[in-house]
C-alpha cells in the first residue's frame, strides 16, 4: 500500500488516499483513473488521474449519474489499430490531461479548429496519430499543435481556435467548455483513462466517437423523415430512437447529440417543439 496526496477539484480540500499494490502496478504503464468516493478528506466524489510516479495528473468531478447508451459497433480489428511506435496510448495519457482531452473532443463536436500547446516535439506524431484514428470514418477535425513559444509570436495566426496548454484553456471565445457544459465528453474521456490496456482503450474511445456520429445521424433522418400528427419533440425523439434502433438514451445524451447536430452538422433544429435555442456557447 502506498499514500499518495491528492487534492478535491471542487473544494480544494488536501488529503491521502492509499492505493493497493495492483493500483500501482497499473500506474507503472502510464496513468490510472482512480475513482475517489466516501474518503474522509471531504464529501465530494471525483476522479484522480495518477501517474506511474504516483504523482497526480489530474483531478475532476465527474457526473457519475450520466450513463452513456450501449450500442452494437462494428469490430476493431487488431491489426487496424496503430502500433505502440507510432501512438503510444500510455505517452497520450502522461502528457494531455482528461480534462485537456474532453475539451478537445468538445471543440471538435462544435466543428472548431483546436491548437494544442506543447514543447516536446517527439509529442506530435503520438497526437497526430491518435486523432487519426480515433477520428476514422466520422467526423472531420482541424487539430494542430504549436511549442509555447512560436505561439507567442504568431498569436493571430490561431485567432479562430481553441487553444490548450496543459490544464489552462488559453482561448475559448465562444465559451463552450465551460465544466458543466461537457459532461458527456468528460465521461467519454474517463472511460477511455479507465481502461488499463491501451489497445482497448483506443477503441473505447473510438467506437464512443462513433456512436454519436451514426446517432446524430439518425436523428437527423427521424427529423428529416418525421410525419406524424404529433409534435416532435424530444421525448418523441427519444421515443423514436428506441423504435428505430432498439438504443435508449436520457436527456442528457440527447442534448449532446443535438449540439453537435446543431454545430457540426449545422443542421435546423427549428422543428424541434422544445428545442430551446441560445446564442453559441451560452
Amino acid at each position: 500500500m502506498v499514500k499518495v496526496e491528492i487534492r478535491c477539484p471542487a473544494c480544494t480540500k488536501v488529503g491521502f488516499i492509499e492505493l493497493e499494490d495492483k493500483i500501482i502496478n497499473q500506474s507503472s504503464r502510464g496513468v490510472t483513473a482512480i475513482n475517489v468516493s466516501n474518503n474522509q478528506m471531504c464529501s465530494h466524489s471525483f476522479v484522480a488521474y495518477i501517474d506511474k510516479n504516483m504523482d497526480v495528473r489530474d483531478c475532476f468531478i465527474t457526473d457519475f449519474q450520466i450513463e452513456l447508451p450501449t450500442m452494437a459497433t462494428e469490430q476493431i480489428e487488431e491489426k487496424e489499430i496503430p502500433d505502440q511506435d507510432v501512438l503510444d496510448v500510455d505517452i497520450i495519457k502522461i502528457n494531455l490531461n482528461a480534462l485537456q482531452l474532453s475539451s478537445i473532443l468538445r471543440g471538435c463536436f462544435f466543428k472548431l479548429p483546436v491548437l494544442i500547446l506543447h514543447n516536446e516535439e517527439y509529442l506530435d506524431k503520438h497526437i497526430k496519430n491518435l486523432f487519426n484514428f480515433i477520428f476514422q470514418n466520422s467526423f472531420d477535425y482541424e487539430i494542430l499543435t504549436e511549442n509555447i513559444f512560436e505561439y507567442k509570436k504568431n498569436k493571430k495566426k490561431y485567432k479562430n481556435h481553441l487553444v490548450l496548454e496543459g490544464h489552462k484553456i488559453l482561448k475559448d471565445k465562444n465559451k463552450i467548455l465551460e465544466p458543466k457544459k461537457i459532461k458527456i465528453e468528460r465521461k467519454i474521456i474517463q472511460k477511455f483513462y479507465g481502461e488499463y490496456n491501451p489497445k482497448s482503450s483506443l477503441i473505447i474511445l473510438k467506437n464512443e466517437i462513433q456512436k454519436s456520429y451514426d446517432l446524430s445521424n439518425q436523428i437527423m433522418d427521424i427529423i428529416k423523415t418525421y410525419d406524424g400528427e404529433e409534435k416532435l419533440g424530444k421525448k418523441k425523439l427519444i421515443d423514436k430512437l428506441v423504435e428505430i434502433r432498439g438504443i435508449k438514451i436520457d436527456f442528457g445524451y440527447l442534448e449532446f447529440l443535438l449540439d453537435i447536430i446543431k454545430h457540426y452538422f449545422e443542421f435546423d433544429l427549428s422543428v424541434l417543439s422544445d428545442y430551446y435555442f441560445p446564442a453559441f456557447g451560452i
